[in-house]
């Protein structure tokens, strides 16, 4: 596939592959930007408004139901050793709706120890050992069932997640957060993660297409069709 554009009067124009109707890009670099922000956004700033639309209904349609399926916990940030959250560079794909994630790993794994509003939407699970404010310790030991009090262990000011024992005695503590949201919510977990993921990547073509106008189909062989 190819790309038909042109410069007319400073303008970047591209033709539109059905009728070659000049496609005005405005500024491509701005229209990208806003389709990474909002999938279509970049095309209704172009004014190409069906297909703006089209991509902002349909991939946020899928990031959504992804979350609903994982119960809100599948996009998050992470990196942590040993627990990076390699899929959120795709889920990251889709712009603003996955910013929150940034900011809830950079509050529970900064200064603060807790999410914003102490909501366990977007923020990465606690792994073994891991400090928390009190705040948040009696928060999840409210909300999910599979988190008791006697989890946190007092870390003064904090208050630490599920601790390692000492050395030579029996580990009989159970696993850490992520264990227990694939125990909550099974195969849900992964689609949810899929779904996120793949509205994300869906995304780079959207943005592809705001920077560039629409792609146009390889030109026809004439001379093969005959033969």
């Amino acid at each position: 596939m190819g790309i038909s554009a042109s410069l007319a009067a400073g303008r970047i124009v591209a033709l539109s592959p059905d009728d070659e109707t000049p496609i005005d890009l405005k500024s491509p670099a701005v229209a990208a930007v806003l389709s990474w922000l909002v999938p279509g956004l970049g095309q209704l700033y172009q004014g190409r408004r069906q297909k703006g639309v089209l991509f902002m209904v349909s991939l946020l349609t899928i990031f959504v139901v992804g979350l609903w399926l994982g119960g809100g916990r599948v996009v998050y940030a992470s990196w942590k050793p040993g627990e990076k959250r390699w899929a959120f560079l795709c889920q990251a794909g889709i712009g603003a709706a996955a910013i929150p994630a940034l900011l809830q790993s950079w509050r529970l794994e900064g200064a603060a120890k807790q999410p914003v509003l102490l909501s366990s939407f977007m923020v990465p699970p606690l792994s073994r050992g891991q400090p928390v404010s009190q705040a948040y310790a009696t928060e999840l030991a409210r909300v999910d069932p599979d988190i008791e009090p006697e989890d946190f262990r007092p870390l003064p000011p904090w208050r630490q997640f599920r601790p390692f024992p000492p050395p030579g005695m029996l580990d009989r503590t159970p696993a850490d957060q992520l264990s227990v949201w694939h125990k909550q919510l099974g195969r849900f977990f992964e689609i949810g993660t899929l779904y996120t993921m793949l509205a994300g990547m869906l995304n780079a073509l959207v943005i592809y297409d705001a920077f560039s106008g629409p792609m146009h189909p390889a030109p026809r062989d004439e001379k093969k069709e005959k033969r």
